[in-house]
């Protein structure tokens, strides 16, 4: 069974410059936690305010910026673009030898060229999982199936995947990742992140037959307000960033 992965704070928050309050983060945790979803991730560093016993919490890290990660962390997602995969696999190795669950997740997926380099690294056996992110809301389904088999054929055995939505395809695309037997995808609270924004959780939670109706509530309480003061989703400008393949 593919798991999911709410990273609302962490890829939401690059709206909100991560400014969301105590209350808000912990009512999307136990949202999260109450729903089924499996790993959440709280952000580029672990708010204070965050625990958890039912869930595994995600830390992302920029290969450009490799950074310590608190030890409340129970995993690690090493984020590189295609220039920067040895600096990700190496930082993966050592957040592997210091204790944690990790990740490898390929941005600008469809420009990664260097197959050979990831067929040939002898410690993939290592991650959790290898995601790779439609990081501009371009691709389309054969897209996503084709560099998941690009992916299988480099020896990966768990694969995941991360839409965003500026074409308005991220839940056909992560529809695909799901058929082609992704370990995880990810999602956020009512579509929560920049340019198009993401693939709404609480659609994904009813696509899979999980509890959705909790997510009513939250989005009652805190999303509608954060979505009227950061309006993301389609607009002009996420249409040229997933028609153009560019940075919204």
């Amino acid at each position: 069974m593919t798991k999911i992965m709410d990273c609302t704070l962490r890829d939401g928050g690059h709206l909100n410059k991560w400014n969301f309050s105590d209350e808000c983060i912990n009512e999307t945790l136990k949202t999260a936690e109450n729903s089924g979803i499996d790993y959440f991730e709280a952000g580029y560093a672990m708010p204070e305010c965050i625990k958890s016993s039912k869930i595994k919490l995600v830390v992302m890290v920029d290969a450009k910026n490799i950074t310590s990660v608190s030890e409340c962390a129970d995993c690690v997602r090493v984020a590189c673009y295609p220039e920067q995969i040895l600096t990700g696999i190496q930082a993966v190795e050592s957040f592997k030898k210091q204790g944690f669950e990790v990740f490898l997740h390929l941005m600008t997926a469809d420009k990664f060229e260097d197959y050979e380099l990831l067929k040939n690294w002898k410690n993939k056996d290592i991650l959790t999982s290898i995601y790779f992110a439609d990081s501009f809301g371009a691709f389309m389904p054969d897209d996503v199936e084709r560099i998941y088999c690009r992916l299988q054929n480099c020896g990966f055995e768990r694969i995941s995947f991360h839409a965003h939505n500026n074409l308005q395809l991220a839940f056909s695309n992560t529809i695909k990742a799901l058929e082609l037997g992704a370990y995880s995808v990810d999602a956020t609270v009512f579509g929560m992140g920049r340019g198009g924004g993401n693939l709404p959780v609480e659609v994904l939670l009813k696509y899979l037959n999980k509890e959705s109706f909790l997510y009513l509530e939250l989005i009652k309480n805190y999303y509608l307000d954060l979505y009227k003061n950061y309006n993301w989703g389609y607009n002009y400008d996420s249409l040229i960033s997933g028609l153009k393949n560019i940075h919204p």
